[in-house]
């Protein structure tokens, strides 16, 4: 075991100087053990090889990573491999374990889900109040199975009660088996009982539910779901591909595309007591009611390859994506970059945009998304009197402070609410009603505020 002398940065993941890095296998020869000896705040580093585990945080709030958090070389996903033997569930969060839990940088596969009560979460199963941030990770091959009274949830990932941020992960090829007389729910992803879960920069695609969400599954539920993309999936026996039951999803950037259903195949399926907001999002059946959303094909480089990125000509593509400068205004996109975001005024649609860092698997553009509620960039950036700023709540929420700042840390304007709903807010900051004295050219810096917890801080330019 080794001091960290350092502060890693790789991910956005900050490591402190007091925290302890422990080798697997070097330091001990099993994951589980490497977890169990572990401290909050510290590293268990994986070296690559295959590892026949069904491991549990036990409320460690550490960061589990394989070499690929240390160097960016995305070949270790590939050859560090979580199998869980079709013994049990691959991960496990129950804890209570928070958003400082983190797994980076595995292949997780070959997991099984089962249990009398439910089949839940054949590849990573968070509940009991548990928060944690699973990201660049391979998510495959798993199988949440039901018995005979049980249902089998959540094939890929399952969250209940819990608000786990789900991000920049490849999630294929799960599946969400019925029992005798239950169901199959949520193939790729199933989130159930006030899971509030950050879903974003995904490629979610190849995964099979036996009746509802081949891809996801939300029953009395809030996600957020940013920036996805969510194609070739399946739901055998009846339901949409994204299926909402007494759920309230906040969906925005998602390219839902290539899916299918026996019954009620829509790419989107809620019940009437389901209110998801759709705004800026690609769906093949139906013009969805919303901003910005689009019916029109994507245009993908090879899908039936897994390869999910935009069309470009700029790229040596014959056409160009309908996606590309199509998604949220709100997110900056200005990197023109054939293996990451495409658009140059606006964000794209889909895993591969919303930000100028934007690659599965790789960097993450969103990699200070708090797990409750997220500060978007404003609009327009640069801007010369009047910007809009917008943030999304999670979850409902008290006590809301939104501030800017100047270059010198001065205060030039504050709001305030003692209570919003869940759901996306936005305010005009117009640069001449300021009431002191007229503002000057520069940078400005916004500053959102939850029960006094400072969520995120965005730069803001003013020109005159």
């Amino acid at each position: 075991m080794k001091k960290i002398i350092i502060t890693l940065i790789i991910l956005g993941i900050a490591v402190t100087s007091s925290a302890t890095i422990i080798n697997i296998p070097a330091d001990y020869p099993t994951i589980q053990q490497g977890i169990d000896a572990s401290a909050d705040g510290d590293t268990v580093l994986v070296q690559p090889g295959m590892y026949y585990e069904n491991i549990n945080f036990n409320g460690h709030n550490i960061v589990l990573g394989s070499l690929f958090l240390t160097t960016g070389d995305t070949s270790y996903i590939s050859t560090t491999i979580i199998d869980g033997n079709s013994s049990g569930t691959v991960l496990t969060f129950e804890n209570g374990e928070d958003s400082t839990a983190v797994t980076v940088g595995f292949t997780i596969q070959n997991g099984l889900g089962y249990s009398q009560i439910d089949g839940a979460g054949g590849g990573i199963t968070c509940k009991n109040n548990s928060f944690p941030t699973i990201t660049h990770n391979m998510i495959t091959g798993n199988v949440a199975i039901g018995s005979q009274w049980a249902d089998g949830i959540g094939g890929g990932v399952y969250c209940s009660n819990s608000n786990a941020i789900i991000k920049n992960n490849i999630i294929n090829g799960n599946l969400a088996s019925r029992g005798m007389w239950a169901f199959g729910f949520g193939g790729g992803i199933a989130c159930t009982d006030n899971s509030n879960a950050i879903i974003c920069h995904n490629s979610i695609h190849g995964n099979v539910a036996d009746d509802y969400g081949g891809a996801i599954y939300c029953g009395n539920s809030a996600p957020a779901i940013i920036n996805n993309t969510i194609s070739l999936n399946n739901a055998q026996n009846g339901g949409g591909i994204v299926t909402f039951y007494t759920s309230y999803p906040i969906i925005t950037n998602t390219i839902f595309w290539g899916d299918s259903a026996s019954v009620d195949g829509n790419e989107i399926f809620g019940d009437d007591a389901s209110w998801p907001t759709i705004n800026y999002c690609d769906i093949q059946d139906i013009l969805w009611p919303g901003e910005g959303n689009i019916s029109i094909d994507p245009l993908f480089k090879y899908p039936v390859n897994g390869d999910f990125h935009l069309m470009y000509t700029f790229c040596g593509d014959s056409l160009d994506s309908p996606c590309i400068d199509a998604g949220s205004p709100h997110y900056a996109d200005s990197l023109l970059d054939c293996s990451r975001g495409l658009g140059t005024t606006i964000s794209d649609m889909g895993a591969y945009g919303g930000g100028d860092s934007a690659i599965v698997g790789i960097f993450d553009s969103l990699s200070s998304l708090p797990d409750r509620y997220l500060l978007l960039q404003n609009f327009p950036n640069p801007f010369n009197n009047e910007t809009r700023i917008s943030f999304i709540l999670v979850q409902d929420a008290k006590d809301i402070e939104l501030n800017i700042y100047d270059i010198m840390g001065r205060l030039v304007r504050s709001s305030y609410w003692s209570y919003l709903p869940a759901g996306e807010h936005n305010i005009i900051w117009d640069s001449k009603n300021n009431c002191s004295k007229p503002l000057t050219s520069g940078i400005y810096f916004c500053s959102l505020s939850i029960s006094g917890e400072v969520a995120a801080k965005k730069l803001m330019t003013l020109l005159k």
